[in-house]
């Protein structure tokens, strides 16, 4: 055949009409939303078809992200809020740490009399310790000093671990002490005697075969060179567990 103009402008005008037909068809049925996921083929969306932070918080089902999930190392410290991890979530068993497991105090006011022992009572002075946990012990005893106690002037604080008689305790019983002394000492004050194990012959006791029952003591005892008064004002034993 000839090429002639008309046949060219026929050629061309074919062309457009297909082309053209077929734009016109997918316009004509792939309107606004038309493809939803029954429309996707399996796997057809693959990482590389998810534009860059598509994929927001609330895009994520609840519960979705299992620990299979995780990369591993994934969650790191920076990653955990502040209290995230409490008591409830330690395995006690395989994390050795000391910690407070018993208190037993009081905001009772005792007089003092110079060179005489006075219990000073707790309350909670009663504890069972763990299994396998050794226990020592710290605590505090706060008192104000009148001016009417002169001279050289000392106050002393004792725990004592189930002891018989509090008032004729044994080396053996005492498990934190602590004293505070003013020479000269003059005028009114107000003392705090921390107790602690320092010095002491037996301060802990090692972890028994099962739980074992405890009763816990404060004594004190003031010295006034003349004169007296002396009054304790609050007292308190901590427990300190280690497993």
């Amino acid at each position: 055949m000839r090429l002639t103009y008309a046949n060219v402008i026929s050629t061309l005008a074919l062309f457009l009409v297909l082309t053209g037909g077929a734009a016109y068809a997918a316009h004509r049925y792939l309107t606004k939303k038309s493809v939803g996921t029954p429309q996707l083929k399996a796997n057809a969306v693959t990482t590389s078809k998810i534009k860059a932070n598509a994929i927001t918080t609330r895009k994520i089902k609840k519960i979705a992200v299992s620990t299979e999930k995780l990369k591993e190392n994934a969650v790191s410290t920076e990653k955990l809020a502040d209290k995230a991890v409490t008591g409830d979530k330690i395995d006690l068993e395989t994390v050795p740490f000391a910690r407070v497991v018993h208190r037993a105090g009081s905001s009772a006011t005792v007089p003092l009399k110079s060179g005489e022992l006075v219990v000073y009572p707790l309350e909670s002075p009663g504890y069972t310790q763990k299994a396998h946990e050794d226990d020592s012990y710290i605590g505090a005893l706060d008192v104000t000093i009148s001016p009417a106690c002169k001279g050289t002037r000392s106050v002393e604080g004792i725990v004592l671990l189930d002891v018989s008689d509090p008032h004729t305790p044994t080396a053996f019983d005492v498990v934190a002490q602590g004293r505070v002394e003013e020479n000269p000492g003059s005028g009114g004050a107000s003392r705090r005697v921390e107790l602690n194990s320092a010095g002491v012959s037996s301060p802990t006791r090692f972890e028994p075969g099962g739980p074992k029952p405890h009763t816990l003591y404060l004594i004190a005892e003031s010295h006034c060179e003349t004169g007296n008064g002396v009054t304790a004002t609050f007292g308190g034993v901590d427990v300190i567990g280690v497993e």
